[in-house]
């Protein structure tokens, strides 16, 4: 009994549609955190994490390219909401305080640290991205960065 009850499951549990998160698929409430969503960014064809500049960087994007069968891809776009009072900080590829992050405005000049995620003996930051980043935020000059 216990066995035909437990394939059941299994065959239902496969059955199912599987529901696969979608761009711009934010949790409710989004609105009163940012406001009135933009869904203007697309992801490029290249991995990665992204800020969404025109939502004042409280959104960013994983995207993930996908190659098919015949020889084409699929660029899949996740997005996701920062927590209250914090935005994406494309230098580091997270969420922080608008202090201590990168202004929204100046994401797209980092947008190339998305290229040495998962390269092995690659640092995601060197000296020269470290002098960008402190030209930017002072902040960074008394931050335990190392190159």
């Amino acid at each position: 009994q216990y066995l035909a009850l437990a394939l059941t499951l299994v065959a239902v549990a496969v059955a199912l549609p599987r529901s696969k998160r979608a761009a711009y698929e934010l949790p409710d409430g989004v609105e009163f955190l940012v406001g009135s969503v933009k869904t203007s960014f697309t992801c490029p064809a290249k991995n990665g994490y992204f800020a969404d500049v025109d939502n004042a960087c409280q959104i960013f994007h994983v995207c993930n390219v996908v190659p098919k069968e015949d020889g084409s891809t699929e660029v899949q776009q996740y997005s996701f909401l920062c927590g209250n009072q914090t935005v994406f900080n494309q230098f580091s590829l997270t969420c922080a305080l608008p202090e201590d992050a990168i202004p929204c405005g100046s994401s797209a000049d980092f947008f190339y640290l998305n290229d040495r995620i998962g390269q092995e003996k690659v640092n995601l930051h060197d000296d020269a991205d470290l002098q960008r980043a402190v030209q930017i935020i002072p902040r960074y000059q008394q931050a335990p960065f190392k190159a």
